[in-house]
Parts: structure tokens; sequence; C-alpha cells
């Protein structure tokens, strides 16, 4: 006789109403916790009538044994093409792999996130596997049909070899989904770059300023070169290579030095490029730097424009507002003042680096108001527009 481990089971068992083999898959059964989750809704947005997203989450460990994994509808906003086909199912994970790399390279990505969907979205809450990766915030509510930029980067310095982590992005906040972001790469040991980009920070116009990165080849090939540096048409850095140390026959190896310029005369704002670097290296013959830098304007206000929402007859609000330069300066004169709108300049109004001015608003009508204020100080003669609108409530 076949003997069971389990007294119910050998009992049901001798009275011949259960084998031991289906006797085990009851059992099985009956010990396995009840965790079949809600079918989750399969509907998706045709590009002629967007619609909601699904009301699920397929963040990581929601899978069970009764249904497979879901793939989360939020990395449908990360394909390039959701814009125009945007009945594609979404991808279990979004995948980036930055290559083969030099050591110590900081690996940057811009992901295009595209709202598909006719309610607004916004990433409520970002992790990350490893403290290799980063990620620049987004605090950006994307309306429908709406696009933004998500940068990642993953600092290779931090490791050798392949690695693969993963970035979790959730969106919300009516409807909840995580999208999973798997970036990878693999570090060389036998080149590296330090550091690993050029970063400089907010530049004050004018300015020419230069960074230098190093560039090691500590690999068997003694002939190993850095043969040139590809700087993009129009790009307002350059780039030099110099040699400057080698090995020999014997040791092998050498270092280059390569020295990035920000160009004078630039407008204000963000400037992001890549450089390369072409080598005589067959298996990797090109290297990669992310250079990025700020031009500050001349002067710039901050807040950079003002409202004042509905203002009742008689009653006078007020807002200060930030006058900044890259060195001290003076304000000369506030010109476009008028229908109740007036400027105070700060007391003494000595040659600071920073103002302060306070804007007020004594509504003389009901109805709205609109008047550009034009600021003019002594450095280099520079005036900056500040615009200010407001609404005079009913009498």
């Amino acid at each position: 006789m076949l003997r069971c481990g389990n007294c119910l089971l050998g009992i049901m068992c001798l009275l011949g109403t259960l084998t031991p083999a289906s006797g085990q898959g009851l059992l099985l059964n009956w010990l396995r916790p009840n965790t079949t989750p809600t079918p989750p809704s399969s509907a998706v947005p045709s590009p002629g009538n967007v619609g909601s997203p699904p009301n699920t989450s397929a963040a990581p460990g929601s899978a069970t044994l009764a249904t497979p994994p879901v793939a989360p509808w939020a990395n449908k906003l990360f394909l390039p093409d959701i814009a125009t086909n945007r009945e594609q199912p979404p991808p279990p994970v979004i995948v980036h792999n930055f290559g083969e790399v030099p050591h110590g390279t900081l690996c940057i990505h811009r992901f295009t996130i595209t709202n598909i969907y006719d309610v607004p979205l916004q990433i409520t809450e970002v992790r990350k596997s490893c403290h290799c990766l980063d990620y620049v915030p987004m605090t950006r509510v994307l309306q429908p049909n709406e696009s933004a930029e998500f940068i990642v980067m993953m600092n290779t310095g931090k490791f050798v070899g392949f690695n693969a982590q993963t970035l979790y992005v959730t969106f919300g906040p009516k409807y909840v989904s995580t999208a999973v972001l798997r970036l990878q790469a693999t570090s060389r040991t036998d080149v590296s770059l330090q550091p690993g980009a050029v970063q400089f920070g907010v530049v004050p116009p004018g300015s020419r300023v230069t960074q230098r990165v190093s560039v090691k080849y500590s690999g068997r090939n003694r002939d190993w070169k850095l043969i040139e540096a590809v700087v993009p048409a129009g790009s307002p850095f350059s780039a030099t290579i110099s040699e400057v140390s080698r090995g020999g026959l014997l040791r092998g190896g050498a270092e280059y030095q390569v020295e990035i310029t920000l160009q004078t005369g630039l407008q204000p704002g963000s400037l992001q490029e890549f450089i390369h670097l072409k080598t005589n290296d067959l298996t990797q013959p090109l290297l990669r730097i992310a250079v990025s830098a700020v031009v500050a304007a001349v002067v710039e206000c901050s807040p950079p424009q003002i409202q004042f929402d509905s203002v009742s007859s008689g009653q006078t609000v007020s807002q200060r507002v930030l006058v900044r330069a890259a060195r001290p300066f003076r304000i000369v004169s506030v010109e476009g003042e008028g229908q109740g709108i007036t400027v105070d300049l700060p007391p003494g109004n000595n040659p600071l680096p920073v103002q302060f001015l306070t804007v007020k608003f004594t509504p003389q009508q009901s109805g709205p108001v609109q008047r550009t204020l034009r600021i003019r100080t002594d450095l280099e003669e520079t005036v900056v527009q500040l615009p200010v609108t407001a609404v005079g409530a009913p009498q």
C-alpha cells in the first residue's frame, strides 16, 4: 500500500476516493494562498479616440502564479513612435543600451515622454536599483498630447564590466502605473575618462571657459591613439587633443588630454552637446563625451513675469522681484508704469549683484491690465523686460 504523508490524504486514499498523486495536487492547492488578482482592463486608446489609461498598475512583484505579468501601460509613454501609433501594446521593459564605454564615462540619454491619454499625467515617484543611476527631476504636468524630456544618467565610474540596472518611474495621480526602464552599459577597464563628462555649470555672458578631460589607455595595443576630436557643426564648443605620455615598446599604454572650450558671444540659455573622439582602435573607433553649460543672461528677473489675480477697488497688492546679474550693478530707471501698476526702487540703490524691486497694483477700474516694465541698468546699458498682467475686480 502506498503510504501518504498526510493523514487526511491517507484516509481518502484508503477509501478509494482519491489517488495519492491527485491528493498531493489538492494539498498544494489547499496550501496555496488566494492571490488571484482582478483582471486588468484591456482598454487601449485609439489614435482617433484617446481615452483614459487602464486603472491598473504593474509595479514590480505584482505578478502571481495565476496570471502572467502585465506590462505597465506607462511603458507606452516612452515609445518613440507612440504619438503616431497609439494602439501598439506596451513592452514589458523599456531598454536602452549605452554599449561599451570608457570607465568613468557619464552616460546620458534623453527619453521623450508623450501623454497619449485624455487626462493630465505627471511623474510622482522615481526609484532606482543602483547608486550608479541618476535622473533629472521632471515636475511638469503633461497635458493630453504634450511631450517632455526625461533625462537619465549612468555613471560607469562606479562599476566595471557589464551592468544592467533599472529605474522605476511612477505616473499619476488619477491613474497610476510604473514604467520600467532598463539601462545597461559595459564599463571598459583598458580605457578611462576623468572626469566622465564636462559640466561648465552657469557661465557669465561673454565668458570664455575651458575644462580638460584626461583619457587614459592601459591596454595591450602599443600603438593606441586618439586621432581627432569631432565637434558638431555650429557647436558652441571647441575641442583639441594633446598627447601627454606613452608607455613605450615594452609597457604600452598612453595618456591624452582633451581641452574643451566654451566660445564667447553666445545667447543666454542651456547648451548640451556630445563631442566624439576618434581612435585607431577598430573595436571602439569612437569615444563620446557629454558637454553642458548654461549661459546666464546679462541681467535677469525672477520671477520672469508677474500676475495679479482679481483685485478689488481700493486694495493694493504687491510682489517682490529679484533682479540679478553676474557682477554689481545699479537700476537706473523703470519704464512702463501706469493703469494702477507702480514700482518701488531698492532703497539706496547701491551697486550689488542682486537688487530687489517691489511691483504694486492698485486697480483704477475693473477689467484686465497688461503692461511691460522695462528695467534699465548701468551694466552695459542693459534693459530687461518684465511682463505684468493684472485684473481689477468688478465694482
